[in-house]
């Protein structure tokens, strides 16, 4: 709860900032660049720590594929529930209401970024999105390896630099949501789309949650490895690598907690590169239930660039109760 407040906070206080500042919005065009630097340091450092835990190390065989196969069946039933969901709600793949006067004509004109556009983060279309998504698997990429050849061979205070490069990640968390209240408030657009929203938000993250208990039972029936509970509390962790591995461990099952660990980690890295490419094609709000808890943080700057401003609402809804539910659902099924 602590890091919930100090994340809205920051952007709270950034909004706050844009709006003040609208008379000047063309003296800063330079935010959209800051927000992608961030959010390339932001994955290089996790990409770092990565590269440094010797858990991911060492269990690359049979434990990461299976763990890799039920990140993509989780992340499937995370965008089916939310494609059922919005269906429902009268939304359509953009999450505009077809009910507010917009045809779906309408809705492409609107929601397509045209030449020069790119949803409102000042990009072009298409070539924004790739290039995030190439900026994101090179950092990555280039943090595992650093972590792996580098920073393990010449740190041998390894908690120590984890509790430094945690710090770090925060901080820039929070510099990264400050700005997207800036951009937010900037435009002034947010609060307004927001009320046409409402409590509906809500039924997302309820959605996801329930595809994901139904994906993980049936998960459980068909993999040897893992009993119903165990798959369970895997597929609870939505993607807290540091949370969910340790609390399964903890209880006794050791193979399932290295499931957990590999699981967690595909889920969000993966996740975060999927989020730019996928948008446009399966739904802006389908891709707000592909990295979990990540949802709520680092990949907010992410769903803003790929999608609308409006849509971090659903990201952030998503990872919130997520984030929420891990600590309790995680230790309960396995009666920990």
């Amino acid at each position: 709860m602590a890091y919930i407040a100090l994340y809205w906070s920051f952007m709270l206080l950034g909004y706050f900032s844009g709006s003040r500042l609208r008379a000047h919005q063309e003296k800063l065009g330079f935010l959209n660049l800051l927000m992608l630097i961030c959010i390339s340091l932001l994955v290089l450092l996790m990409g770092v720590r990565m590269g440094t835990n010797e858990e991911v190390i060492h269990n690359l065989g049979n434990i990461g594929l299976e763990a890799l196969a039920i990140t993509v069946l989780l992340m499937i039933a995370g965008v089916l529930s939310v494609t059922v969901t919005r269906k429902l709600l009268g939304m359509d793949k953009y999450g505009y209401l077809r009910n507010k006067g917009q045809t779906p004509a309408a809705v492409d004109t609107v929601s397509e970024p045209a030449a020069g556009e790119a949803g409102g983060d000042g990009g072009s279309g298409e070539g924004s999105s790739s290039l995030m998504s190439w900026m994101i698997l090179i950092s990555a990429a280039v943090g595992v390896l650093a972590g792996y050849f580098i920073v393990r061979g010449r740190v041998t205070d390894m908690e120590g630099f984890d509790s430094v490069t945690g710090f770090l990640m925060t901080a820039g968390l929070c510099i990264l949501l400050h700005v997207i209240g800036m951009d937010m408030g900037l435009s002034g657009t947010v609060v307004k789309q927001l009320k046409g929203i409402g409590p509906r938000v809500l039924a997302f993250p309820a959605a996801v949650v329930l595809g994901t208990t139904l994906t993980a039972v049936l998960i459980g029936l068909v993999f040897g490895n893992l009993t119903v509970r165990e798959s369970l509390a895997v597929s609870y962790g939505f993607g807290w690598y540091t949370f969910a591995p340790v609390t399964i461990t903890n209880a006794g099952h050791v193979l399932a907690g290295a499931v957990s660990f590999m699981h967690n980690v595909f889920r969000e890295m993966s996740g975060i590169v999927l989020i730019p490419v996928l948008a446009k094609r399966i739904g802006y709000i389908e891709v707000t239930a592909l990295t979990g808890v990540a949802g709520m943080d680092i990949c907010l700057p992410i769903v803003e660039r790929a999608t609308r401003q409006e849509i971090i609402v659903y990201s952030f809804a998503i990872g919130m109760v997520e984030g929420l539910l891990v600590p309790i659902l995680t230790p309960l099924v396995l009666g920990a």
